[in-house]
């Protein structure tokens, strides 16, 4: 039966794509664009109609487009961005499979046994899950606290949807691999590795299990939080986690001009990424702007002498004019429901964009001057990224390469190390490529304000494709996070310098890792290499951060002492 059944999901996804393949020679024709690599607008029409087809193509193809936009290495960047926008349209299962869903996982033959409400609205709607907000009742809530907490389903028969069309992809990808050409391009095994992505997102076990390591590194980590995990779960259908009330990163990023909260949530959020990145080696690989929020949270009076103080001076004489023209301190909760409020308003078309970028200023201005401070939260960790020894090795090597404006170095490490080394093609022309990268990359600096990553993973990801060099998934993955974390931080604050950032992660790093003996003795000479050529990166931040600092000294504090 399952054979048949796979048998009709062919034909209907041979109905849906063959037009797509008659259809590609218009990216021959048309007029170039300069504002879209150059592209004609042939091949425009071709890629929004991929987009098209795929999103109709069921929650497997919508999932393989958003990975696909993330694989610039393999594919036309053009295309990457058409299917980076691509939209679910995904269907809502019906509240009562989630509630019976939720029941199973808990064991008990009601909901009502569990929970003291379950809004049947989704506040979310993805291509393998749906999200419902629920209260737990009191007595499963936090020390007998009634707990707000998002409740995460999957839709019904996804698993069996998506293990059917990945082995669908899987015949397609191995006559596409047979054609002459396309070796280097490794379908079938990028098929296994897309299907291993797909797997991890149907077992909801495997974002319970990330979300705690993500806590358990972040625990001393001030102003980054993520979903806490409620009751040991073992469901993979079912997630139950804490309720995160905060603003969408978009009230930040699509309003004209800066609030005076945008520097610190910035400073923030690369920290948070460099902290994954070089020190845990565990890193949030979907952080698009949908999967991040922000929290404002206001000043915290700790101690009862505090109180009494800060009482005594609202019951003073001489600060009573003061507090009669001034309105009360909003909670968290009614600063975050204001703020959304904004933005509703002006999705429905009740407000201009000038008056939500008004309202939204002037609001979050009054909230910074009462002492309220931001916090990142990041959501959805289904998807990770670490490097085992070996990437890791390769990954310092290349970092020290960079770091150290070493472009012929870095172009060799490319090719040498790549997953098909003997297909690259021209391999000295891709060479020269990298060295006149790295030569830009020199005159500024690696800050935001003076170079996008796109400026320079574009000619990196361009070279790659044309020089057929293959490089592992874990470093697109990277890349592509400091591609989506770039775009948030220049709108945040465009003088970020990565370097700088990364500078107290590197000095942590080496401290603890020359404690330990492992590293110089057990882990043998790759490792002990890896270990030196990190050392050589951290000197030289070292170094060019004193030189910034006499160069702007006199000119402005916070470049001398520190932010």
């Amino acid at each position: 039966m399952e054979l048949v059944l796979t048998a009709i999901r062919s034909g209907e996804l041979l109905i849906r794509f063959v037009p797509l393949m008659v259809s590609y020679p218009v990216v021959w024709f048309g007029k170039r664009d300069p504002n879209r690599g150059y592209e004609r607008s042939g091949a425009l029409w071709w890629y929004r109609l991929v987009c098209q087809q795929m999103s109709g193509a069921g929650p497997t193809f919508v999932k393989l487009s958003q990975w696909a936009a993330s694989r610039t290495d393999l594919f036309n960047m053009q295309l990457c961005l058409e299917l980076g926008l691509l939209h679910d349209r995904n269907k809502v299962h019906s509240a009562a499979y989630s509630k019976n869903a939720v029941a199973r996982a808990f064991g008990v033959k009601s909901i009502d046994q569990v929970f003291e409400s379950f809004d049947e609205q989704p506040l979310g709607v993805g291509a393998v899950a749906q999200v419902h907000r629920a209260r737990f009742s009191k007595e499963l809530g936090d020390g007998g606290v009634v707990q707000d907490v998002a409740v995460k389903v999957l839709h019904p028969g996804v698993e069996r949807k998506i293990r059917r069309d990945l082995r669908i992809m899987q015949w397609g990808a191995h006559i596409v691999g047979a054609l002459p050409g396309m070796r280097w391009l490794s379908l079938p095994e990028e098929v296994a590795i897309f299907g291993a992505m797909m797997e991890s997102q149907v077992d909801l076990c495997n974002e319970k299990r990330n979300s705690e390591m993500f806590l358990a590194n972040f625990a001393t980590r001030r102003g980054i939080q993520f979903p806490r995990m409620y009751l040991p779960l073992q469901a993979k259908d079912v997630l139950v986690e804490s309720y995160c009330d905060g603003i969408p990163l978009r009230a930040f990023l699509d309003t004209d001009g800066h609030t005076p909260f945008d520097r610190e949530l910035g400073a923030k959020g690369l920290d948070a990424f460099l902290h994954m990145l070089i020190y845990d080696n565990f890193v949030h690989a979907d952080l698009h702007p949908g999967n991040i929020m922000v929290k404002l949270s206001p000043p915290y009076i700790g101690s009862q002498l505090d109180r009494f103080v800060e009482d005594f001076y609202d019951m003073s004489p001489f600060n009573r004019a003061v507090r009669q023209n001034e309105s009360p301190l909003p909670t968290a909760t009614e600063a975050h429901r204001h703020i959304r409020g904004i933005l509703d308003e002006h999705d429905a078309g009740t407000i201009t964009a000038q008056d939500k970028k008004g309202q939204i200023h002037e609001y979050m201005d009054r909230l910074y001057r009462k002492g309220f401070t931001p916090s990142l939260i990041f959501l959805d960790c289904g998807l990770t990224t670490s490097l085992d020894d070996f990437n890791r090795h390769n990954f310092i090597d290349l970092f020290a390469a960079v770091c150290t404006f070493d472009g012929r170095k870095a172009g060799e490490l490319m090719i040498d190390r790549c997953l098909s080394p003997e297909l690259v093609e021209s391999p000295d022309v891709f060479i020269l490529r990298m060295q006149d990268v790295i030569l830009k990359v020199r005159t500024v600096s690696f800050q935001l304000s003076k170079l996008t990553f796109s400026e320079v993973f574009g000619p990196v990801l361009s070279a790659v494709r044309t020089h057929h060099v293959k490089l592992a998934p874990e470093f697109i993955n990277i890349i592509m996070a400091m591609f989506i974390l770039e775009g948030i931080g220049r709108r945040l604050d465009p003088d970020s310098d990565i370097l700088r950032a990364a500078l107290p992660m590197l000095r942590k790093w080496l401290k603890d890792d020359a404690r330990s003996e492992l590293t110089w003795q057990q882990r043998g000479r790759a490792s002990r290499g890896a270990s030196f050529n990190l050392l050589k990166v951290w000197l030289y931040i070292e170094v060019r951060e004193y030189l910034d600092r006499i160069r702007y000294w006199g000119h402005d504090d916070r470049e001398f002492f520190g932010p």
